[in-house]
């Protein structure tokens, strides 16, 4: 019997906390693992440290059988979105029967508490007024469930991946989905640690290993048939993205918009339009944007998603009050991936291929998303040290590892 087990993931890269993951998502009863994995930008704001290629590769031999993309209007947005629009993919490809997620805690009970409390009209209405004090969304909405369901309960939404966690469970209950959610509790090192814990490291930790002495620094801390896989793609001239290549164009474009432009960006409000504009024209670097324009309401993460959103011209929103994905992309599989295909094809509620040229001529929001898409991979490459031509992503095949 098939069991279908979903997880959304960046990859960035794939390490030993991810292969843990899947080891326990299998030893729960699932069969077969789908990724629902970002692209080129990731839920910060920046760019992915390697190609999506390169990623894919790791993912597929670190022990996931199909990868899908999740499309960068919602891999480059907030908790709410990313997990809405994978949530979304999971629920189109109609054979999914759990969503595997990290977490801190690993309180399934506690977490779906939270995910129940966050949306009461009491929590909803106090937030509105906390909120009204000027400090971020993330503050308001935790002292709000704090003062009227508990710290217990106000402290999933605390930490990364149980903020994360208690978004996906909101989306499954939004739609009343079958889906049922599979907490898996963190080990190691914590989200963002600079440094390992065993053979656990940060997915940051490990960015920074690998950009200042390549990838050799993270043997034992990436599976090695991943790490195999990530050193085969770089050497093959895609490298590792380099942000400083793109900094003269990414101030080139902010430059040129004004705060009326701005204010067409994704995430936009409160005025945050005008601090990016007279950042733009103070700041002589990106970090120095991000900490102008910060303030007790905008993070550093809301400012570098909103600069990224400028840089790829996502403008005018890209469906921001939609309700999912448009589409399934297909990126890449090996043989148990295969047989989740063959499923989707009796199963899948949205269109699915593994060509972004024949999901953008379905048009409509599927038109707009294969479009920002394929022009997000190639800015992204303009980091790269092999850039190559433009339409990269129409023409790119989805990896096979069988």
């Amino acid at each position: 019997m098939m069991t279908v087990a979903a997880i959304a993931a960046e990859y960035n890269p794939f390490h030993n906390g991810h292969a843990y993951q899947i080891a326990q998502t299998r030893a729960a009863g699932a069969t077969h693992v789908a990724a629902v994995m970002s692209g080129n930008f990731t839920q910060r704001g920046t760019a992915a440290l390697a190609e999506k290629r390169a990623r894919i590769r790791s993912a597929l031999t670190g022990g996931v059988d199909l990868v899908v993309e999740l499309p960068l209007p919602y891999a480059m947005a907030t908790a709410q979105r990313f997990a809405l629009g994978a949530v979304s993919i999971a629920e189109g490809m109609g054979c999914v029967d759990v969503l595997s997620f990290g977490s801190e805690s690993g309180y399934l009970s506690i977490l779906q508490a939270a995910a129940e409390a966050v949306d009461s009209p009491a929590v909803v209405a106090r937030q509105s007024e906390l909120l009204g004090t000027g400090v971020t969304f993330a503050r308001a909405r935790q002292q709000a469930v704090s003062e009227l369901c508990g710290d217990e309960v106000a402290d999933m939404l605390s930490s990364p991946n149980d903020n994360l966690a208690v978004e996906y469970i909101r989306q499954l209950r939004r739609i009343k989905s079958r889906i049922a959610p599979f907490a898996v509790t963190r080990i190691g090192a914590r989200h963002d640690e600079k440094e390992a814990s065993g053979e656990i490291a940060s997915a940051s930790f490990l960015r920074s290993l690998i950009r200042s002495g390549g990838v050799d620094q993270v043997r034992g801390l990436i599976p090695p048939q991943a790490l195999a896989a990530l050193r085969e793609a770089l050497e093959e001239g895609e490298g590792v993205f380099r942000e400083e290549a793109l900094r003269p164009v990414i101030f080139g474009v902010l430059r040129r918009m004004d705060p009326a432009s701005l204010s067409r960006l994704p995430d936009l409000s409160e005025g945050l339009e005008n601090r990016i504009y007279a950042a733009i024209r103070q700041a002589e670097r990106l970090d120095e944007v991000y900490s102008l324009a910060k303030s007790k309401r905008y993070t550093a993460a809301r400012i570098r998603r909103t600069v990224t959103a400028a840089f790829l011209g996502m403008e005018d929103g890209y469906g921001a009050s939609d309700t999912g994905a448009p589409y399934i992309r297909v990126l890449g599989f090996n043989e148990r991936g295969r047989e989740i295909l063959a499923r989707m094809k009796q199963t899948a509620r949205l269109p699915v291929s593994d060509s972004l040229a024949y999901l953008r001529r379905l048009g409509g929001r599927a038109e707009a998303f294969a479009e920002l898409e394929a022009r997000s991979t190639d800015l992204y490459r303009l980091g790269l040290p092999k850039v190559g031509p433009c339409g990269w992503d129409y023409t790119a095949p989805s990896v096979r590892n069988i």
